[in-house]
């Protein structure tokens, strides 16, 4: 029994001895214990900084107010383009408003007999003046018609206001016929959706979530007692080391921000780094971590992780 423990052992110390994944042994509640492989930790921390691999763009949603799932457009890791719809709620009041208010939008009755009325004003005032003329009218009556016919315009350019107010009306009630809906802010992939149709939701319950992967991005805090965080600028390269199942890949990333400021409580500054991460076999995993350095690997280190100069199946990203 201690001669199998002790060659597991000697398994794993030669395996991080040549910069293999060191095997670990993970159990289910509900299952066998299987093994997993990670890169060994005390390799990787001498490459650079671990951090968090993100997506390049996220989005949580909610629906803006409370409502029932009417339908789910949308599956998880299913693509999606700017404004498509991923949720529906139930619209169907909101609907119906919108479709009345359309309806007064299109129509222009209330104008047409608004300017008929005002036609019809300015002619009997036209005709009183050439009756008054021929002294067979009395001033009041000639008055009284100018009134009317100033009234009656008056009446008709209240009538253009209302109707272009109902105009505007549709956007609104458009809105709120949105708010029923949850629509992807920007191309991407749908990460998780929480509920299913049938389901009440709150205006505060964040239930869909929207990445954009073909761009990864890593905040890394930079050591200042480097001299080299001290010059990074936007633009320079980083090198970023991903553990693929226990398998090191090298990729080449950009530095696209730079805190001005430093943290004194760990001594860092932010450093904001992104890299490529086209569709493919290769295609990398957001949410997982990373080791970032801003000076290139030596030989020796990259043969710690088997990624010799010119080694295969280490693709590097950027070049």
């Amino acid at each position: 029994m201690r001669t199998k423990h002790s060659l597991a052992w000697a398994l794993v110390a030669g395996a991080a001895a040549v910069g293999v994944a060191t095997p670990v042994l993970a159990q289910t509640s509900d299952g066998p214990k299987r093994e997993v492989r990670r890169l060994d930790t005390a390799l990787t921390e001498q490459f650079g900084v671990l951090c968090h691999i993100r997506p390049s763009r996220e989005a949580m949603m909610a629906f803006g107010q409370p409502t029932k799932v009417a339908e789910v457009v949308v599956r998880g890791g299913q693509d999606v383009k700017k404004d498509q719809v991923i949720l529906r709620g139930d619209d169907t009041e909101e609907n119906a408003l919108l479709r009345l208010q359309q309806e007064r939008a299109k129509t222009d009755l209330p104008v047409r007999r608004a300017k008929a009325a005002m036609d019809l004003a300015e002619v009997e005032h036209k005709r009183l003046q050439d009756i008054f003329a021929k002294g067979g009218s009395g001033a009041q009556e000639v008055e009284r018609a100018r009134l009317t016919a100033v009234q009656a315009a008056l009446d008709y350019a209240m009538a253009q206001l209302t109707q272009t107010t109902e105009v505007i009306q549709v956007d609104r009630f458009q809105a709120r016929v949105d708010r029923f809906q949850i629509i992807a802010p920007f191309d991407g992939t749908v990460s998780t959706v929480q509920v299913d149709v049938g389901q009440s939701v709150g205006e505060s319950d964040r239930i869909v979530r929207v990445v954009n992967v073909d761009t990864l991005m890593m905040d890394v805090g930079a050591e200042i007692g480097e001299a080299r965080t001290w010059t990074l600028k936007e633009g320079d390269t980083a090198w970023v080391l991903v553990d693929v199942a226990g398998t090191a890949r090298l990729c080449k990333g950009k530095v696209t921000e730079v805190d001005p400021t430093a943290d004194l409580g760990s001594r860092s500054r932010r450093v904001r780094v992104e890299m490529p991460n086209p569709k493919g076999d290769d295609r990398l995993l957001a949410g997982g971590p990373a080791w970032v350095r801003f000076t290139e690997p030596g030989p020796e280190l990259l043969s710690k992780f088997n990624l010799g100069a010119g080694a295969s199946g280490t693709p590097v990203a950027g070049r």
